[in-house]
């Protein structure tokens, strides 16, 4: 081996001498590699591929650099990097934060608002201004190969954005856009530390969620304000909150409820750090469906924390989810959360989240993984495609039995009203304004063996009924109606 380059460093250590190193740069060497060699077998000798550690048969080179397009990070020399251009084989052209198809040069309406740029006051959409404005600091984060850096390196951009930025939302809109053209994986995690920043600068949780969309980013802001309360709580050396249970009651009725209870969980883990048990018993006192919300956040961010903490190894991937100290579902619930963790681990690879859920030795502890793994990235991609408006979206309307402690738990996009339970006869009736499917989850008190449901006098046609679900001591039901009107729940003799 012949090198050809060498580097002279005297370097005075602290007694005064001065000492000499011959330092070799063994990166830059001549005639190393035999004639012909082809690194990435692609066909092409590395003497003249043009991108000699990526296959690229073809050796295309849209800006003639001589740097092929497959390693080029800027295909048309624009100056934005490839991963944030939406056009890089056009230099004329890089944002599309209409997501229109037509690049902002060429576009008359840039933001989509039926207003033509000429006319517009306000022509630009807000995540197209601020990802302009912040292109360094992006670049900065997309260049990190590592996985869990780059996370902690745009948490803390989006965390930067929140605090310079006087609606919260300008945020989360940028972080929507940045997740569907790709540079950011998803953008649940990055919109927790907008969460954050927004109760540091107004501590008031239900201000802070009253008029927020909780579909962004699928509820990561509101479960990162709840997260941020319970930190201060905790910080503060504060007993944990005895109504932590009504703290979401001003959102009941809106699709928002669900992501706050949700978030319930992420905010105890923050209280209570390792101490799985206590936050699990405090989900657990809860209502059937608020408890699998509750317990679903606690696992999401204790297996956040320990993986971010720890790193992911077998020996950590093995032993996070303790089967002697957790009831079966709650176990369940521990070893598929490792799988949606690591989704966010990987950029949602299923491929490589696949490999690390293979460390776990247990084959249904490493299928409950790929699950939690598969469930993850399902419900992010759905997410990128998913348009439901407001009145089709699922709302979480909890019904309290009046002269009781119980609650039933009912999910529908159609609104409940009017509900009421009779208890000399066991009735339950409740009205709701258009024909959505509706679930329930009832204590199995309030049920027999034998019962009828009608809407509007009419038998559904879609009707399921399932008795002690996951164990407990709750059945679903749950119906699909042919109109609005009067639903009746009425037992009939045995």
């Amino acid at each position: 081996m012949i090198i050809s380059k060498f580097f002279i460093i005297p370097i005075v250590i602290a007694i005064g001498l001065s000492v000499t190193f011959l330092l070799l740069n063994f990166d830059d060497v001549s005639n190393a590699k035999p004639a012909g060699f082809d690194g990435d077998r692609d066909g092409v000798v590395d003497s003249l591929d043009n991108c000699p550690r990526n296959t690229n048969s073809d050796q295309t080179d849209f800006d003639s650099d001589k740097l092929g397009d497959e390693c080029d990070i800027d295909d048309d020399n624009d100056g934005i990097f490839d991963s944030l251009d939406q056009f890089d084989t056009d230099p004329t052209d890089w944002a599309d934060f209409d997501f229109d198809g037509i690049g902002s040069f060429k576009d008359t309406d840039d933001d989509n608002d039926g207003i033509l740029d000429v006319d517009d006051s306000d022509p630009l959409p807000i995540s197209e201004k601020l990802a302009t404005k912040y292109l360094q600091d992006l670049r900065v984060c997309a260049d990190m190969d590592d996985g869990t850096l780059r996370l902690v390196c745009y948490s803390e951009f989006f965390g930067k954005i929140a605090e310079n930025q006087e609606n919260n939302s300008d945020a989360l809109e940028l972080s929507i856009a940045l997740s569907k053209i790709g540079l950011i994986d998803d953008c649940h995690f990055v919109s927790h530390e907008v969460g954050h920043v927004a109760f540091n600068e107004n501590p008031d949780v239900i201000e802070n969620l009253i008029g927020m969309d909780g579909t962004m980013c699928r509820g990561g802001y509101f479960h990162g304000v709840i997260a941020a309360y319970f930190h201060d709580v905790q910080e503060d050396g504060a007993q944990f909150p005895s109504d932590y249970d009504s703290m979401c009651n001003d959102l009941i009725g809106s699709s928002n409820y669900q992501d706050c209870v949700h978030g319930l969980g992420h905010g105890m883990v923050h209280y209570f750090d390792d101490d799985l048990d206590s936050s699990l018993k405090l989900c657990h006192d809860m209502s059937f469906y608020q408890n699998r919300l509750c317990v679903r956040g606690v696992m999401m961010q204790y297996t956040d924390n320990v993986l971010t903490r720890q790193g992911i190894t077998s020996d950590v991937i093995n032993n996070l989810c303790s089967k002697s100290k957790l009831n079966t579902i709650d176990y369940a619930e521990c070893s598929m959360s490792i799988g949606g963790t690591l989704a966010f681990f990987t950029n949602h690879d299923f491929k490589q989240g696949t490999k690390l859920c293979e460390l776990i030795e247990n084959k249904q502890d490493q299928n409950y993984c790929i699950d939690g793994l598969k469930g993850e990235i399902q419900d992010s991609e759905k997410y990128e495609t998913d348009s439901l408006t407001l009145d089709k979206r699922e709302k979480f309307q909890p019904q309290f039995v009046k002269g009781t402690s119980k609650v039933i738990d009912i999910q529908s996009p159609a609104i409940i009203s009017n509900f009421q339970f009779v208890h000399e006869i066991g009735l339950i009736s409740f009205e709701i304004d258009r024909p959505q499917y509706v679930v329930m989850y009832v204590p199995n008190e309030f049920v027999t063996s034998k019962m009828v449901v009608t809407v509007d006098g009419q038998i559904p046609d879609e009707l399921d009924a399932k008795g002690n679900v996951l164990g407990e001591d709750i059945s679903m039901i749950r119906f699909v109606p042919d109109n609005s009107g009067l639903v009746m729940m009425t037992p009939l003799p045995e």
